[in-house]
């Protein structure tokens, strides 16, 4: 899919974090540690992993604007913007990945302190907005370690991609815990 402004880009992002908060809202009290297998994080782990993934988002995203800032790289207000999209990239996103220890939950962490901790990250990417508008992002690359070099507007469509994956596991999760509920009556 072709993103044709910032603007589009948080309403995808946004959409996606409005389902995923209600799909963990929907979990019966103290069900966030269940785990479908044992190799398998639970959803408060989910949760947590993607807690630490967005806000290192932010950070890189504040580095890549100060640089593109510091550079002159703006763009003109009404400028044109050329489509951006993370197609070429599906792919290899379908492939399982581990997530290297910096980012990996530690598991100690109680669901809504880590949902508290997104909801601070997303604001803090919505107050950057005004920022990602004035320049040209499509110049200001950072290697993703799976994904190689993404730029600006990448970045911020790989928060929603990555909310979506983790989404979709959520669910898994969930119906394992019907499942076994199912099989226990």
């Amino acid at each position: 899919m072709n993103y044709n402004s910032v603007g589009e880009i948080f309403e995808s992002i946004d959409g996606t974090r409005a389902r995923l908060e209600t799909s963990v809202g929907e979990l019966a009290e103290g069900r966030d540690r269940f785990r479908a297998a044992p190799d398998r994080w639970c959803v408060a782990e989910i949760v947590e992993h993607l807690s630490i993934v967005e806000g290192n988002v932010v950070k890189l995203c504040e580095k890549l604007l100060a640089k593109a800032e510091s550079d002159g790289l703006t763009r003109e207000e009404g400028a044109p913007f050329a489509p951006v999209s993370m197609d070429e990239f599906a792919e290899r996103s379908r492939q399982k990945f581990t997530a290297p220890e910096q980012i990996a939950p530690s598991g100690a962490r109680p669901l809504p302190d880590s949902l508290a901790a997104l909801r601070s990250s997303r604001e803090a990417l919505r107050a950057l907005r005004p920022r990602i508008e004035r320049v040209d992002g499509t110049h200001l690359r950072f290697p993703h370690p799976a994904l190689g070099p993404i730029n600006l507007y990448q970045w911020l469509l790989f928060v929603g991609g990555h909310e979506l994956r983790h989404l979709a596991q959520i669910e898994a999760v969930k119906q394992a815990m019907s499942e076994q509920a199912g099989a226990a009556n």
